[in-house]
């Protein structure tokens, strides 16, 4: 069954991922390992930065709004 991605998950790329669980390995001393918890580690954190960054953009539009209302 295909589950669409929330919003937020799609704006952050495999490469980005891959990027940033690379330097989590590098920071751990490049242990042998999958990867895999650097790589859930580095989508997570991307995600929550991803959410972070859409917030002051809705709050502009809603004053934005507001303003427009008032006028």
């Amino acid at each position: 069954m295909f589950t669409k991605k929330p919003q937020s998950t799609a704006m952050v790329t495999e490469e980005a991922i891959a990027q940033r669980a690379y330097e989590f390995w590098q920071a751990r001393g490049c242990p042998e390992s999958d990867g895999s918890e650097d790589w859930q580690t580095a989508e997570a954190d991307l995600i929550a930065e991803a959410k972070q960054a859409k917030r002051p953009i809705k709050r502009l539009f809603a004053r934005l709004r507001n303003r427009a209302a008032l006028a």
